[in-house]
């Protein structure tokens, strides 16, 4: 079986941000797939920072959490650019686990772009959307 990671890329039209939610499985082999992204993200907006948010896999190597830092601190325009969220805990590999991690990104994605409306959505609004 392949493991896969999902990347979803929120850039802020202000240009002050750029979140990388990453979901999936994270190996040492995929982790190189973030590399052009967050190259690009850095190219597109430079002073902005670029949020990498690991906090919703189901599955981290260890190593590609080393590789994807080194690569970080060792790469001109991303040293000090890239902030790296991680899970405060190990992820599971249960399906629900990976389901609830994606309705919890949504949720949070829903309620910062919800932010900037004029009238705010109601709470039960959001979690029904997820």
């Amino acid at each position: 079986m392949q493991r896969k990671i999902s990347v979803l890329v929120e850039v802020d039209l202000d240009g002050r941000y750029v979140h990388v939610h990453v979901t999936g499985a994270l190996t040492a082999v995929n982790q190189q797939g973030l590399h052009p992204v967050l190259r690009r993200a850095r190219t597109m907006l430079p002073a902005a920072t670029v949020n990498l948010d690991l906090t919703c896999v189901r599955e981290l190597d260890p190593r590609a959490l080393e590789l994807l830092r080194r690569t970080v601190e060792h790469e001109p325009g991303l040293d000090g650019a890239v902030q790296i969220r991680v899970p405060q805990e190990a992820p599971a590999g249960a399906a629900a686990t990976a389901l609830a991690a994606r309705r919890r990104l949504r949720n949070e994605v829903l309620q910062r772009r919800s932010e900037r409306l004029p009238v705010p959505l109601p709470g039960p609004a959001l979690s029904a959307a997820s």
